[in-house]
């Protein structure tokens, strides 16, 4: 399931990041890598804004649409 359509209040596990390698460098730095968990908060039009561990990260929609989430 992509990040933009995941429910919110919900956590998961990266399964795959979809995306060039700049925009895979900035996740990683900010904590989002594959096998990675995070937890939605918020979605806003597309937006989205996620917790990596203790902290809150904001991700635009097309972001978003590359993060692949197993949600459990």
């Amino acid at each position: 399931m992509r990040l933009i359509i995941a429910p919110i209040g919900k956590e998961g596990k990266v399964r795959k990041i979809d995306a060039d390698e700049k925009t895979r460098n900035r996740l990683r730095n900010v904590g989002i890598i594959e096998g990675g968990e995070l937890e939605v908060i918020r979605c806003n039009f597309g937006d989205v804004i996620v917790r990596v561990k203790d902290c809150r990260i904001a991700l635009n929609k097309d972001v978003a649409k590359t993060v692949d989430l197993e949600v459990g």
